[in-house]
């Protein structure tokens, strides 16, 4: 059973204020201006991302370990705490508009991260590799496109901040997984390249199976993204799964494939 996410005050709370800033203001979030359906959904899906974040800063705290234990340059260590450091911030961000909507911010159930065995074996270097490809470049770039179709489109104020400030911290990440991945490759004999190029491919494939199974389903005049504008749902921070489908299929065309490609991963 998931347990809460809790808080903490003294010198830890001063110390989050410090380094993370201080809390969005989401005092004029107003509930009422939404039906009590959508509010719930709202509840669910905002709950759910606190995990999701939750799971990032696990990631990267991992990938910390990852490229301290490759021997990587000094530099990249400052790089994968910035990242921690982003990622804390948006559980605290994600957490306080959960509560502000009347949800209790939840853990992962379970609350470890949990790596599979043969992973665990590898080398630092293919596990730094290996994360940098998956959650820095990959996931991180689907992520991104996400919470920016949400930010480009929310009119609710307070909801609006809290995707602002997410989509602030993403600006100087954009590149940083990309870079490590190019010249991480270059540190392993180009026969390698078939694994890693398999490492992409099982990576985007689920997806590709969720975003295909939606879009088969719509008819072609609503295969576009002007069909779903929903302004009701982005006020809270919410789209229909056919939106996500296809803003997923734009940035796997637009981003993914042509820096993939430039990289020989496809």
């Amino acid at each position: 059973m998931s347990r809460a996410l809790g808080h903490t005050g003294g010198i830890f709370a001063e110390l989050f204020r410090e380094r993370l800033g201080e809390p969005v203001d989401l005092s004029d979030l107003d509930l009422s201006a939404h039906p009590p359906e959508r509010v719930a959904l709202a509840r669910r899906v905002w709950q759910d991302r606190v995990r999701t974040e939750f799971r990032s800063v696990q990631i990267m705290t991992r990938w910390l370990s990852e490229v301290v234990g490759a021997g990587d340059p000094l530099e990249v260590y400052a790089a994968a705490i910035d990242l921690v450091e982003d990622e804390v911030r948006h559980v605290g961000l994600t957490a306080r508009l959960c509560e502000a909507l009347g949800a209790e911010p939840l853990l992962p159930d379970p609350v470890e991260l949990r790596d599979p065995e043969r992973y665990l074996k590898s080398s630092m270097i293919e596990r730094a590799t290996t994360t940098a490809i998956q959650m820095l470049a990959i996931n991180e770039t689907i992520s991104v496109a996400f919470i920016e179709d949400l930010h480009d489109r929310c009119e609710d104020p307070a909801v609006h901040r809290v995707l602002h400030a997410t989509c602030a911290d993403e600006e100087g990440h954009q590149d940083l997984g990309w870079s490590y991945v190019k010249t991480s490759l270059r540190r392993f004999e180009p026969s390698t390249m078939k694994s890693w190029r398999h490492l992409v491919k099982i990576t985007l494939e689920p997806h590709d199976r969720q975003a295909d199974a939606i879009v088969a389903e719509l008819p072609d005049a609503k295969r576009d993204l002007d069909a779903f504008a929903e302004p009701e749902l982005a006020s809270l921070g919410l789209f229909s799964p056919q939106r996500q489908a296809l803003v997923y299929r734009r940035v796997r065309r637009e981003v993914l494939e042509p820096k993939l490609g430039t990289l020989d991963l496809l």
